[in-house]
Protein backbone atom coordinates (compact mmCIF):
# COMPACT_ATOMS: atom_id res chain seq x y z
CA UNK A 1 0.00 0.00 0.00
CA UNK A 2 1.26 3.40 -1.18
CA UNK A 3 1.21 5.84 2.02
CA UNK A 4 1.24 9.65 1.29
CA UNK A 5 2.73 11.87 3.49
CA UNK A 6 2.29 15.99 4.06
CA UNK A 7 5.50 17.88 4.06
CA UNK A 8 4.43 20.47 6.65
CA UNK A 9 3.86 17.07 9.22
CA UNK A 10 8.03 16.59 8.45
CA UNK A 11 9.87 16.94 11.38
CA UNK A 12 6.58 18.09 13.29
CA UNK A 13 8.10 17.50 16.79
CA UNK A 14 11.11 18.62 16.11
CA UNK A 15 9.61 22.34 15.31
CA UNK A 16 7.24 21.67 18.22
CA UNK A 17 10.02 21.27 20.79
CA UNK A 18 11.99 24.33 19.74
CA UNK A 19 9.00 26.38 19.82
CA UNK A 20 8.59 25.40 23.32
CA UNK A 21 11.76 26.19 24.23
CA UNK A 22 11.70 29.65 22.40
CA UNK A 23 8.64 30.04 24.62
CA UNK A 24 10.59 29.30 27.73
CA UNK A 25 13.57 31.24 26.87
CA UNK A 26 11.76 33.79 26.35
CA UNK A 27 9.63 33.80 29.69
CA UNK A 28 13.13 33.06 31.32
CA UNK A 29 14.12 36.50 29.89
CA UNK A 30 10.98 38.51 30.38
CA UNK A 31 11.12 36.89 34.16
CA UNK A 32 14.95 37.82 34.25
CA UNK A 33 14.23 41.78 33.11
CA UNK A 34 11.28 42.27 35.33
CA UNK A 35 13.31 41.07 38.02
CA UNK A 36 16.24 43.23 37.25
CA UNK A 37 13.67 46.38 36.90
CA UNK A 38 12.16 45.25 39.94
CA UNK A 39 15.45 44.51 41.67
CA UNK A 40 14.77 40.81 42.33
CA UNK A 41 18.37 39.95 42.06
CA UNK A 42 20.29 42.14 44.16
CA UNK A 43 20.36 42.52 47.79
CA UNK A 44 18.16 45.66 49.65
CA UNK A 45 17.48 46.80 53.06
CA UNK A 46 14.30 48.65 53.90
CA UNK A 47 14.16 52.43 54.96
CA UNK A 48 10.78 53.65 56.04
CA UNK A 49 9.41 57.83 56.85
CA UNK A 50 5.94 59.15 57.16
CA UNK A 51 4.32 61.80 55.19
CA UNK A 52 1.40 63.67 56.09
CA UNK A 53 0.04 63.71 52.85
CA UNK A 54 0.05 60.82 50.30
CA UNK A 55 -0.10 62.94 47.17
CA UNK A 56 2.56 62.61 44.08
CA UNK A 57 3.31 58.95 46.07
CA UNK A 58 3.17 56.03 44.09
CA UNK A 59 4.16 52.10 44.41
CA UNK A 60 7.25 51.56 42.39
CA UNK A 61 8.56 54.88 42.08
CA UNK A 62 11.92 55.06 41.65
CA UNK A 63 14.75 56.71 45.12
CA UNK A 64 17.62 58.12 43.50
CA UNK A 65 20.41 59.87 45.29
CA UNK A 66 22.18 62.20 43.54
CA UNK A 67 20.54 61.79 40.50
CA UNK A 68 21.20 58.20 40.61
CA UNK A 69 18.55 55.17 41.19
CA UNK A 70 19.28 53.27 44.33
CA UNK A 71 15.70 51.47 44.64
CA UNK A 72 12.10 52.24 44.65
CA UNK A 73 9.17 52.40 46.85
CA UNK A 74 7.68 49.17 47.66
CA UNK A 75 4.61 49.68 49.68
CA UNK A 76 2.37 53.01 50.76
CA UNK A 77 0.23 52.43 53.69
CA UNK A 78 -2.41 54.87 55.81
CA UNK A 79 -1.41 54.31 59.93
CA UNK A 80 -3.38 54.85 62.87
CA UNK A 81 -2.72 58.64 63.08
CA UNK A 82 -4.51 59.19 59.73
CA UNK A 83 -0.39 59.93 58.03
CA UNK A 84 1.44 57.78 55.63
CA UNK A 85 4.03 55.24 56.37
CA UNK A 86 6.47 54.71 53.10
CA UNK A 87 8.49 52.32 52.83
CA UNK A 88 11.49 52.32 50.27
CA UNK A 89 14.35 49.28 49.27
CA UNK A 90 17.54 50.58 48.61
CA UNK A 91 20.37 48.87 47.08
CA UNK A 92 22.81 47.16 49.78
CA UNK A 93 25.97 48.76 48.15
CA UNK A 94 24.87 52.26 48.19
CA UNK A 95 24.08 52.02 52.13
CA UNK A 96 27.28 53.48 52.82
CA UNK A 97 26.31 57.20 51.62
CA UNK A 98 22.80 56.85 53.63
CA UNK A 99 23.70 58.30 57.26
CA UNK A 100 22.13 59.23 60.07
CA UNK A 101 21.62 62.85 59.08
CA UNK A 102 20.54 62.11 55.68
CA UNK A 103 16.65 62.99 54.38
CA UNK A 104 13.99 62.23 52.05
CA UNK A 105 12.09 64.40 50.11
CA UNK A 106 9.67 64.31 47.26
CA UNK A 107 10.89 65.92 44.17
CA UNK A 108 9.58 66.25 40.35
CA UNK A 109 12.79 65.32 37.76
CA UNK A 110 12.82 68.77 35.55
CA UNK A 111 9.58 71.05 35.38
CA UNK A 112 6.90 68.92 33.83
CA UNK A 113 8.90 65.21 34.85
CA UNK A 114 7.92 62.54 37.21
CA UNK A 115 7.80 62.34 41.00
CA UNK A 116 10.81 60.85 42.69
CA UNK A 117 12.20 59.99 45.98
CA UNK A 118 15.12 62.23 46.55
CA UNK A 119 17.77 61.22 49.34
CA UNK A 120 20.41 63.21 50.41
CA UNK A 121 24.23 61.99 51.11
CA UNK A 122 24.94 61.78 54.34
CA UNK A 123 28.00 62.90 56.86
CA UNK A 124 31.13 60.59 57.07
CA UNK A 125 31.17 60.82 60.74
CA UNK A 126 27.29 59.77 61.65
CA UNK A 127 26.25 56.39 61.63
CA UNK A 128 24.71 54.54 58.78
CA UNK A 129 21.31 53.48 58.78
CA UNK A 130 20.41 49.87 59.18
CA UNK A 131 17.86 47.74 57.79
CA UNK A 132 14.05 48.74 58.91
CA UNK A 133 15.42 52.45 60.24
CA UNK A 134 13.54 55.25 59.85
CA UNK A 135 14.79 58.30 57.73
CA UNK A 136 13.70 61.95 58.33
CA UNK A 137 11.30 63.52 55.64
CA UNK A 138 11.24 66.62 54.43
CA UNK A 139 8.48 68.02 53.12
CA UNK A 140 8.26 70.10 49.66
CA UNK A 141 6.18 72.22 48.25
CA UNK A 142 3.69 70.59 45.64
CA UNK A 143 2.49 72.76 42.71
CA UNK A 144 -0.67 73.12 44.17
CA UNK A 145 1.01 75.07 46.80
CA UNK A 146 3.47 76.69 44.75
CA UNK A 147 0.44 78.17 43.06
CA UNK A 148 -1.74 79.32 46.38
CA UNK A 149 1.62 81.26 47.30
CA UNK A 150 1.93 82.95 44.56
CA UNK A 151 -1.14 83.85 44.28
CA UNK A 152 -1.31 85.02 47.51
CA UNK A 153 1.62 87.18 46.98
CA UNK A 154 0.31 88.47 43.32
CA UNK A 155 -3.67 89.43 44.89
CA UNK A 156 -2.28 92.28 46.41
CA UNK A 157 -0.57 93.35 43.72
CA UNK A 158 -3.61 92.64 41.39
CA UNK A 159 -5.61 94.95 43.91
CA UNK A 160 -3.46 97.93 43.60
CA UNK A 161 -2.90 97.16 39.66
CA UNK A 162 -7.26 97.27 39.75
CA UNK A 163 -7.14 100.47 42.06
CA UNK A 164 -4.31 102.40 39.91
CA UNK A 165 -6.75 101.29 36.50
CA UNK A 166 -9.75 102.36 37.82
CA UNK A 167 -8.02 105.99 39.59
CA UNK A 168 -6.65 106.05 35.68
CA UNK A 169 -10.07 105.67 34.38
CA UNK A 170 -11.86 108.43 36.57
CA UNK A 171 -13.22 110.79 34.38
CA UNK A 172 -13.10 113.34 37.45
CA UNK A 173 -10.17 112.28 38.58
CA UNK A 174 -6.75 114.23 39.10
CA UNK A 175 -5.22 112.55 36.21
CA UNK A 176 -8.34 113.21 33.72
CA UNK A 177 -8.39 116.53 34.82
CA UNK A 178 -5.00 117.33 34.19
CA UNK A 179 -4.68 115.83 31.27
CA UNK A 180 -7.62 118.10 29.96
CA UNK A 181 -5.46 120.97 31.65
CA UNK A 182 -3.07 119.97 29.20
CA UNK A 183 -4.83 119.79 26.10
CA UNK A 184 -6.43 123.72 27.18
CA UNK A 185 -2.56 124.44 27.57
CA UNK A 186 -1.39 123.16 24.69
CA UNK A 187 -4.16 125.10 22.66
CA UNK A 188 -3.47 128.42 24.54
CA UNK A 189 0.48 127.71 23.86
CA UNK A 190 -0.42 127.30 20.22
CA UNK A 191 -1.76 130.91 20.31
CA UNK A 192 0.88 132.43 22.56
CA UNK A 193 3.39 131.00 19.60
CA UNK A 194 1.31 132.39 16.79
CA UNK A 195 1.43 135.92 18.77
CA UNK A 196 5.40 135.28 19.50
CA UNK A 197 5.47 134.78 15.93
CA UNK A 198 3.83 137.88 15.08
CA UNK A 199 5.94 139.82 17.46
CA UNK A 200 9.25 138.52 16.60
CA UNK A 201 8.28 139.50 12.54
CA UNK A 202 7.29 142.97 13.86
CA UNK A 203 10.48 142.97 16.16
CA UNK A 204 12.74 142.13 13.40
CA UNK A 205 10.97 144.73 10.83
CA UNK A 206 11.60 147.47 13.62
CA UNK A 207 15.21 146.19 14.00
CA UNK A 208 15.90 146.84 10.46
CA UNK A 209 14.38 150.18 10.55
CA UNK A 210 16.32 151.23 13.45
CA UNK A 211 19.67 149.60 12.23
CA UNK A 212 19.00 151.57 8.41
CA UNK A 213 18.33 154.56 10.48
CA UNK A 214 21.30 154.00 12.59
CA UNK A 215 23.51 153.88 9.66
CA UNK A 216 21.99 156.87 8.48
CA UNK A 217 23.02 158.73 11.50
CA UNK A 218 26.51 156.94 11.47
CA UNK A 219 26.81 157.85 7.84
CA UNK A 220 26.35 161.71 8.65
CA UNK A 221 28.49 161.97 11.54
CA UNK A 222 31.32 160.16 10.04
CA UNK A 223 31.08 163.03 7.11
CA UNK A 224 30.64 165.61 9.73
CA UNK A 225 33.75 164.19 11.42
CA UNK A 226 35.65 164.11 8.21
CA UNK A 227 34.61 167.99 7.48
CA UNK A 228 35.87 169.55 10.58
CA UNK A 229 39.42 170.35 9.91
CA UNK A 230 41.15 169.89 13.71
CA UNK A 231 44.39 171.35 12.36
CA UNK A 232 44.51 175.01 13.46
CA UNK A 233 42.91 173.79 16.80
CA UNK A 234 45.51 171.39 17.43
CA UNK A 235 48.80 173.86 16.14
CA UNK A 236 47.43 176.94 18.69
CA UNK A 237 46.83 174.25 21.67
CA UNK A 238 50.87 173.23 20.65
CA UNK A 239 51.83 176.93 20.77
CA UNK A 240 49.92 176.90 24.03
CA UNK A 241 51.49 174.18 25.35
CA UNK A 242 55.23 175.68 24.22
CA UNK A 243 54.19 179.09 26.02
CA UNK A 244 53.50 177.46 28.86
CA UNK A 245 56.92 175.11 28.38
CA UNK A 246 59.11 178.43 28.34
CA UNK A 247 57.17 180.54 31.26
CA UNK A 248 56.76 177.42 34.06
CA UNK A 249 60.31 177.32 34.65
CA UNK A 250 60.71 180.95 36.10
CA UNK A 251 57.73 180.86 37.81
CA UNK A 252 58.37 177.76 39.64
CA UNK A 253 62.05 179.40 40.16
CA UNK A 254 60.49 182.71 41.84
CA UNK A 255 57.87 180.39 43.69
CA UNK A 256 60.38 178.30 45.33
CA UNK A 257 62.54 182.13 46.36
CA UNK A 258 59.12 182.88 48.19
CA UNK A 259 58.54 179.79 50.22
CA UNK A 260 62.52 179.97 51.18
CA UNK A 261 61.58 183.50 52.33
CA UNK A 262 58.61 182.80 54.10
CA UNK A 263 60.42 179.97 55.99
CA UNK A 264 63.43 182.34 56.61
CA UNK A 265 60.37 184.87 58.04
CA UNK A 266 58.79 182.38 59.73
CA UNK A 267 62.35 181.16 61.51
CA UNK A 268 62.54 184.89 62.72
CA UNK A 269 59.55 185.28 63.92
CA UNK A 270 59.73 182.26 66.21
CA UNK A 271 62.86 183.24 67.47
CA UNK A 272 61.61 186.98 68.25
CA UNK A 273 58.85 185.49 69.98
CA UNK A 274 60.90 183.02 72.32
CA UNK A 275 62.95 185.49 72.96
CA UNK A 276 60.00 188.43 73.66
CA UNK A 277 57.59 186.03 75.51
CA UNK A 278 59.66 186.18 79.33
CA UNK A 279 59.44 189.96 79.34
CA UNK A 280 55.63 190.18 78.94
CA UNK A 281 55.02 188.89 82.61
CA UNK A 282 56.97 192.18 83.24
CA UNK A 283 55.28 194.61 80.80
CA UNK A 284 51.97 193.87 82.06
CA UNK A 285 53.25 194.23 85.95
CA UNK A 286 54.42 197.69 84.64
CA UNK A 287 51.09 198.35 82.84
CA UNK A 288 49.03 197.00 85.79
CA UNK A 289 51.03 199.87 88.45
CA UNK A 290 50.75 201.99 85.74
CA UNK A 291 46.76 202.18 86.02
CA UNK A 292 46.53 201.55 89.53
CA UNK A 293 48.10 204.40 89.62
CA UNK A 294 46.04 206.30 87.37
CA UNK A 295 42.79 205.24 89.34
CA UNK A 296 44.20 206.80 92.95
CA UNK A 297 45.05 209.85 91.02
CA UNK A 298 41.38 209.50 89.54
CA UNK A 299 40.12 209.58 92.86
CA UNK A 300 42.09 212.26 94.85
CA UNK A 301 40.63 214.56 92.05
CA UNK A 302 36.89 213.09 92.87
CA UNK A 303 37.71 214.12 95.91
CA UNK A 304 38.39 217.65 95.67
CA UNK A 305 34.38 219.48 96.07
CA UNK A 306 35.16 221.28 92.45
CA UNK A 307 35.08 217.87 91.01
CA UNK A 308 33.11 215.77 93.50
CA UNK A 309 29.83 214.37 91.74
CA UNK A 310 27.54 211.22 92.94
CA UNK A 311 30.22 209.22 91.01
CA UNK A 312 30.84 206.23 93.10
CA UNK A 313 33.43 206.31 96.32
CA UNK A 314 37.25 206.16 95.02
CA UNK A 315 37.54 203.33 97.53
CA UNK A 316 35.96 201.37 94.59
CA UNK A 317 38.55 200.16 92.60
CA UNK A 318 38.01 199.84 88.90
CA UNK A 319 40.25 197.51 88.40
CA UNK A 320 41.80 194.26 90.33
CA UNK A 321 45.23 193.48 91.23
CA UNK A 322 46.11 190.32 89.15
CA UNK A 323 48.67 187.83 89.04
CA UNK A 324 51.53 188.84 86.81
CA UNK A 325 51.91 185.62 85.70
CA UNK A 326 48.33 184.50 84.64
Amino acid sequence: MIREEDRRFKNLEFKIGAFLAASLVGVLLVFIFYGLQKDFFITTYGLNFTVERGTGFSKGMPVKLSGFRIGRVTSIALNDQAMVDIAVEIDQKYSGWIRSDSVAKLVKEGLVGDNIVEISVGSRDKPELKDGAAIVYVKTKGLDEVADEIAERVKPVLVEVRDIIGYINDPEGDLKKTIRNLEALSGKLEGTRLQADQLLVSANQSIGQVSSKATTVLDATNKKVESIDLAPTLERVNQAIDTIDKKLPPILDKADTALADVSRVSRETRILSESAFPKIPGLLSQAEDVMLGTDKLIGSIQNVWLFRSNAPPAGDRLFIRGDSHD
